[in-house]
């Protein structure tokens, strides 16, 4: 029987937020991600930016703590990889057809990076699950809210450089849900610290919950 596709902006639906690790290979990842995940977030991408970041997707899959996302994957061989490495979704900094296209081929689905409105139109055409908005601090939430307005059928997902402070004028803006890193984990990738995990994800999705209850 053949697994069905997962549908990652339903999956994101309760949450509305990833956790970006820009260091997979720092010892304590394991253990942040089984945190971030009994503090009730559903996904986390690992970046490929080291060369045994794969590994590191393959051991944090292994805890089965959240869905696993391999992030700024550039190519088709590296979609194989992440995917054979047990990624449940991958991630790309730009419009990058032929990641869309292996990644349609492999049945998982992919956060396009883009940033102006035809890269917009580009990566959904293409078969983006969603489109993240990268790098969302140069627009700020203003702009978030003008791409949320001019598409409004198509989930849009600010990352890079978004703080705890402006999160809540993202959904406000319509984002349907944000990366984040440091404001989530803070320093505990390397403090050990995982109590600080705990409350800066209870925190942060108070302030989502928040802003869609209004």
């Amino acid at each position: 029987m053949v697994d069905e596709p997962l549908d990652l902006a339903a999956e994101l639906a309760g949450t509305r937020l990833i956790a970006m690790i820009t260091e997979p290979d720092a010892p304590g990842v394991p253990d942040v991600v089984r945190e971030l995940g009994a503090a009730g977030l559903r996904a986390v991408e690992l970046t490929l930016t080291t060369p045994t970041a794969l590994d590191a997707v393959a051991r944090v899959v292994a805890t089965g703590a959240t869905l696993v996302g391999a992030g700024t994957v550039r190519d088709r061989a590296t979609a194989r990889a992440a995917v054979e490495a047990g990624a449940h979704y991958l991630l790309t900094p730009g419009v990058l057809p032929e990641v869309l296209d292996e990644a349609g081929r492999l049945g998982v689905p992919v956060v396009c990076g883009a940033f102006t409105t035809t890269e917009v139109m580009d990566a959904w055409r293409l078969g983006a699950a969603l489109v993240k908005l990268f790098p969302a601090r140069l627009g700020g939430p203003e702009y978030t809210a003008s791409l949320c307005m001019a598409f409004p059928d198509i989930p849009i997902v600010p990352t890079g450089g978004i703080t705890a402070a402006d999160l809540p004028e993202h959904f406000r803006a319509g984002a349907h849900a944000a990366a984040l890193g440091r404001p989530l984990i803070g320093d505990a990738l390397h403090s050990g610290d995982l109590a600080e995990v705990r409350t800066r994800t209870a925190e942060l999705l108070d302030a989502v919950r928040a802003v869609r209850a209004r």
